[in-house]
């Protein structure tokens, strides 16, 4: 009886031309032997040092080979097939031939399982060498500040020269986010004007395509370190980069600062609430939330860590705090709370921030060459990371003028107002004051400004 025989063909990049070239060698063989082809499985662009999950070519092969559906499994060579001791045995385990083009191994047996093994073992070495390799090659292209990955977004495939169409969307989006708009408008705004990321998607039906944009796409963008020219290795900025920067720090820090706000989060769970996450309880000092209406379509705030505390209509707050703050922006000292730094200052402090990150790596090669024990690394690093915090901070306090700039300059604070989202809106809230929300006071049926407090910032 003729053998029932599954082809399996894997490679790690995505070209076609080499899947054909092991069909042709593996049916060669088959034809040769007299067997009959019940299947083929390929993983195609399918690296041998990842794990092969749910979903993939060889874990339907291993069902397929459980089930009894094929008797020999048939490849180009053997580390095509396994790349490691634990895939030989998981294959072994379900009881088929294994045919290769360099010859044929039996499972079953003691002496072919031992070949086998001694193949798999050499792969999962070859393996593990080239990424040992691959990874300290990373680190020295890191410590470079030279590109590495696949093309990002305002920037060329070189990784280094500008793309100038998409640096001008990526400047604005910056400039949005720093004046209060969100990112799902941003976002929106680009997918309708047909701005394509710089990644595409592989799916059936959409090959090679660009991928639209989403809100956590476009976030992970803007804080990409890239953009202001750093080169980041492991989720740390090692240096500078060599490709010059599309944002100056200044703005890369101040939407930094916006974008971990966690009262944007607030305030997206609370709808278009203009003070959720933004005000405080005057009777607990917690964070304020919208929602929890007391009427249908009334809207209501309410602390967040006692119902029992505050509850008090929102329209009316919202509108009192609105007509404080045109009042404030309309003072002949408003241009005093544009208090970013110079420029000269702000280079000054970047400087800084860039040796404070260049010991921070100095003291890592220490620890790794054994200079340093983990006491002293831990000492030095919380001392200078928080000297990094200080100063990044100053830096995105500038930001604060990006806000409130536009405001301050209009010939009318309330037009100027009027014609911000909520977003917006909140921004400049968020960098102007904090708002204290009080108890209404038993029986009020009339709004008494003195309920809501309204402290400057410095």
């Amino acid at each position: 009886m003729s053998k029932r025989a599954a082809l399996y063909f894997r490679q790690s990049l995505d070209a076609q031309e080499g899947i054909e070239r092991q069909r042709e060698r593996c049916s060669a063989l088959v034809s040769a032997r007299g067997w009959v082809v019940v299947g083929e499985y390929i993983d195609n662009d399918t690296s041998a040092s990842k794990a092969r999950a749910a979903g993939t070519a060889w874990a339907r092969l291993l069902d397929d080979a459980t089930h009894g559906r094929f008797d020999v499994a048939v490849a180009v060579d053997l580390d095509r097939l396994v790349r490691s001791t634990r895939d030989l045995v998981t294959l072994a385990d379900t009881g088929v031939g294994v045919l290769t083009v360099d010859g044929e191994i039996d499972l079953t047996t003691a002496d072919g399982e031992f070949r086998a093994t001694m193949l798999a073992g050499i792969a999962r070495f070859e393996t593990r060498r080239k990424g040992e390799r691959q990874k300290r090659a990373n680190t020295q292209r890191a410590m470079k500040g030279l590109p590495h990955g696949p093309r990002a977004f305002g920037y060329e495939p070189d990784g280094v020269t500008i793309r100038e169409s998409e640096a001008v969307e990526l400047r604005a989006a910056y400039r949005a986010v720093l004046a209060g708009a969100s990112l799902g408008a941003v976002v929106r705004d680009w997918n309708a004007r047909g701005i394509a990321t710089s990644q595409r998607r592989y799916k059936a039906g959409h090959e090679g395509e660009p991928a639209v944009w989403k809100a956590q796409t476009l976030r992970y963008v803007l804080l990409n370190p890239r953009n202001v020219g750093k080169r980041r290795h492991h989720g740390e900025v090692v240096g500078d980069a060599a490709w010059p920067a599309i944002v100056d720090e200044a703005t890369w820090l101040g939407v930094q600062a916006v974008l971990s706000d966690p009262t944007r989060l607030s305030a997206a769970r609370g709808g278009k609430y203009l003070l959720s996450g933004l005000a405080v309880c005057g009777v607990c000092g917690a964070t304020v939330h919208g929602g929890g209406a007391r009427r249908v379509g009334q809207r209501t705030y309410r602390c967040s860590e006692s119902t029992g505390h505050i509850a008090r209509r929102a329209e009316v707050i919202e509108e009192y705090v609105g007509e404080v703050v045109i009042a404030r922006l309309s003072l002949a000292d408003a241009a005093g709370l544009l208090t970013a730094e110079t420029g000269v200052e702000l280079q000054a402090l970047a400087t800084e921030a860039d040796s404070i990150r260049a010991r921070l790596t100095t003291l890592a090669v220490d620890f790794a060459d054994g200079a340093l024990t983990g006491a002293q690394l831990r000492v030095a690093t919380e001392r200078l990371r928080g000297r990094l915090g200080d100063v990044e901070g100053r830096i995105a306090e500038s930001s604060r003028a990006d806000v409130l700039g536009p405001l301050v300059a209009a010939d009318s604070a309330r037009e100027a107002w009027e014609a911000l989202s909520t977003d917006a809106r909140r921004q400049v809230i968020n960098a102007l004051a904090t708002v204290r929300i009080g108890q209404a006071g038993q029986g009020a049926k009339t709004f008494r400004p003195e309920t809501v407090a309204i402290e400057w910032k410095q």
